[in-house]
């Protein structure tokens, strides 16, 4: 398409990355999100990782087992709450079909490719914007607290370095002495699998740069607006309109609304197969505590550390209950009972410091992969359904759509995540 004004509807990492992205080329740009600020929503307080190395969807074959078996359980690692089953009826029964085995490591293998392309942009992004946000490039560690889990993460590293994801493992003991933080739990770990290809950051920082790039070449911000619908006249999308009836004019407009974009592409006749998929985390003021130099996810307790500068981010868990956005104080004592089995000697001294909550939605599409390219409502484009992989696939999926939407040659091919 000509290179004129691009309507981008939510500011979090995607949206931000696909304005970004389309201002290096030209494009005039328009940012519009509901949120009085950049990354308000699934963006804002994440697990802080970029991990192709759990590029893996969350709907693998037999998940339908562990939903069942983990329902009612407030320390469930993904929970089902059945009172959002009947808003989860259709995308359910879509989200089971993908988890067989053939969908499951197609998926697989296009998400690792999208977060390793996505790495490579984000190199080249902080080479031009030089942003701070507590980043890190050391890599991740995945710890095992049996040697048959250890084994099979072994064998499971090994299948995904087939499509270009190194790994190392590690033992017991070059284990405590890379991470002395570990050495308390020791006896009970089996191993670890680093991944030094990993990285990781504060997003909500990240997608703030982005914004301010892109204002610094000219991109037009619109916060604490919200667009109640797109504006569809003579089959084409030719903008949208704010829910104070304010018509914002464009040529074109992509969709990158998390969550909340399906029911703003109904309004231009499309649908879109994304829930949202409710995760927590945890901040805490860790300045003077011993931490891990690294992110740690620990693979029995579906846990995950990441250091962010003198910050520790707990995170873990996924609730499907729509779109309740309260903080249920049970998953947040479940997150407190998974830092004390990681960290036990570190654990009081972090909560003596009020660690601050949160939960925000991941926008999660049922076939395991997110939604990127245009849509069969001429004007309309995607970029959405990352799930628990926006961070890691932000910056690629935004670089990627600019490519197609200014008719570039792409080394990098987005047909297998084209619009259902």
């Amino acid at each position: 398409m000509s290179k004129n004004h691009i309507l981008i509807i939510g500011a979090g990492l995607v949206g931000a990355a696909t304005a970004y992205a389309l201002v290096q080329r030209g494009f005039a740009v328009t940012l519009v999100d509901r949120g009085a600020t950049p990354a308000v929503g699934a963006s804002h307080a994440n697990g802080g990782m970029l991990t192709p190395s759990m590029a893996d969807p969350w709907n693998a074959p037999g998940v339908w087992r562990d939903l069942l078996r983990w329902v009612g359980r407030e320390d469930a690692p993904m929970l089902l709450r059945l009172s959002a089953l009947p808003g989860l009826t259709a995308w359910g029964a879509a989200f089971l079909a993908n988890s067989r085995q053939t969908a499951y490591t197609r998926a697989t293998r296009h998400n690792v490719e999208l977060g390793l392309f996505s790495l490579r942009v984000m190199a080249e992004w902080r080479e031009r914007m030089r942003p701070q946000y507590a980043a890190s490039r050391c890599g991740t560690l995945k710890i095992y607290r049996s040697e048959a889990a250890w084994y099979a993460g072994i064998a499971k590293a090994a299948s995904f370095a087939v499509m270009g994801v190194r790994y190392d493992p590690w033992d017991c003991e070059k284990l405590v002495q890379n991470q002395p933080s570990l050495a308390p739990i020791a006896s009970r770990l089996a191993g670890a699998v680093h991944f030094p290809d990993d990285e990781s950051g504060d997003a909500a920082q990240f997608t703030r740069a982005l914004v301010d790039g892109a204002a610094d070449r000219g991109a037009q911000l619109l916060f604490g607006r919200a667009v109640q619908r797109l504006w569809v006249e003579g089959g084409k999308v030719r903008g949208a309109i704010l829910d104070d009836g304010q018509r914002l004019d464009a040529d074109a407009a992509v969709l990158a609304a998390g969550a909340e974009t399906p029911s703003l592409a109904r309004s231009a006749g499309v649908k879109v197969a994304v829930a949202p998929v409710k995760g927590y985390s945890l901040t805490y003021a860790a300045d003077g505590i011993a931490l891990p130099t690294l992110p740690l996810v620990d693979d029995a307790l579906h846990a995950a550390l990441t250091p962010l500068g003198s910050r520790l981010r707990v995170a873990g868990t996924a609730e499907f209950s729509g779109f309740d956005a309260r903080i249920v104080p049970a998953r947040i004592a479940n997150l407190k009972h998974l830092l004390r089995q990681i960290l036990p000697e570190q654990a009081d001294a972090l909560d003596a410091r009020d660690p601050v909550a949160w939960a925000g939605f991941r926008p999660m599409h049922a076939r395991g992969v997110p939604c990127i390219g245009q849509t069969d409502c001429p004007g309309l484009y995607l970029n959405c359904g990352h799930g628990h992989l926006g961070w890691t696939e932000a910056a690629g999926s935004g670089e990627a759509l600019a490519r197609l939407m200014a008719g570039e040659n792409s080394d990098f091919d987005l047909r297998p995540f084209a619009p259902d």
